[in-house]
């Protein structure tokens, strides 16, 4: 289940002051839902969080507790046990809605863990008190310790050759554009442009495509990534920032397309005069480049070299080469 706190939620705390779920973004969430503030269960399982509470601020975790109790019975429920974490009055449900947890007026004991994008990334339901909090406090801690690694899916995102010819749903590429249009930009100038080829639009820039992307005649669609520097911020020394932007956003629509098990591979080899004609770019627009979009294919239908690439290790450089504090890498500076 994924819920992000940007769906516009506010809700009233015990001191009758309204709460944006937005401004909780940048830390660890711990949200727990319970029926009736006062009732011995609820009482046990606040007392717990309570006492844990150091230990989920060392996490960088804040707890919200959420009812439907009105804000005077949680000031009163607050003050009586000694409640220092952040109560919130769900008197409508709204919230309680959203996350699932309310049937027929009554609300499920529920946890859910969010990350600092708002995004949950476990769920407790129908929660016995008796250990609860102990067994969110070490999810939390996992979870804080993988969210210092490297992401999985750059990790894993390769620019693979091997492809199949299935074709790929309208609503799934849509999905890879809205990934590639949330990137930032400058000023939000958003000055990308895609084209999705399909059908004879697509066969027409199969053909400007030269004998070394030969791999590329499976795919289903092609994206072209067309811009003009006009769309842009065209700033001192000659930076035209239009080029830095859409690199961008085909960034994004390349992490969107390993979460969804897809191909998704940039290409700079083709004939940009004769794509342009086929997909109607102005010729002084620059087609930047055209995103072989695919789903994961045979590697022995490849060449041997490109085969090789296929099934080999990732190479990079060290990152000592790329990388420098203060300065240029030593061998560039």
């Amino acid at each position: 289940m994924l819920f992000r706190f940007g769906l516009g939620f506010s809700l009233p705390d015990k001191d009758e002051k309204l709460v944006e779920l937005s401004s909780l973004l940048g830390r660890y969430v711990v949200l727990y839902f319970y029926p009736r503030a006062g009732t011995p269960g609820c009482t046990q399982e606040a007392l717990d969080f309570q006492r844990a509470l150091p230990r989920f601020r060392a996490l960088d975790a804040v707890v919200v507790g959420v009812s439907p109790d009105k804000p005077a019975a949680l000031a009163r429920f607050a003050q009586a046990q000694g409640l220092e974490f952040l109560l919130l009055s769900d008197a409508e449900g709204a919230l309680a809605e959203a996350y699932g947890v309310r049937d027929h007026g009554k609300i499920e004991r529920s946890t859910f863990l969010l990350d600092r994008a708002g995004v949950v990334r476990w769920a407790w339901r129908k929660v016995r008190v008796p250990g609860h909090v102990e067994e969110v406090l070490g999810t939390l801690a996992s979870l804080v310790q993988a969210d210092k690694g490297l992401n999985g899916l750059i990790r894993v995102r390769r620019a693979k050759r091997a492809l199949r010819s299935d074709p790929i749903a309208d609503e799934d590429i849509m999905r890879l554009l809205e990934a590639a249009h949330l990137a930032p930009s400058c000023f939000n100038n958003q000055p990308w442009r895609f084209v999705v080829a399909q059908g004879e639009k697509l066969e027409a820039v199969k053909k400007a495509l030269p004998g070394g992307n030969y791999w590329a005649l499976k795919s289903p669609a092609i994206v072209a990534v067309a811009s003009h520097p006009e769309l842009d911020c065209r700033l001192s020394d000659h930076r035209d920032y239009f080029l830095f932007d859409c690199g961008m956003a085909v960034g994004f629509l390349m992490i969107q397309a390993t979460q969804m098990g897809l191909v998704a591979h940039p290409i700079a080899g083709y004939d940009p005069l004769a794509v342009k004609a086929a997909l109607g770019i102005p010729e002084d627009w620059v087609l930047i480049t055209l995103v072989v979009l695919g789903w994961p294919g045979d590697p022995g239908e490849l060449s041997e070299k490109h085969r090789e690439i296929e099934l080999g290790p990732r190479v990079r450089k060290p990152l000592s080469s790329v990388a420098g504090w203060n300065g240029l890498p030593k061998e560039d500076a």
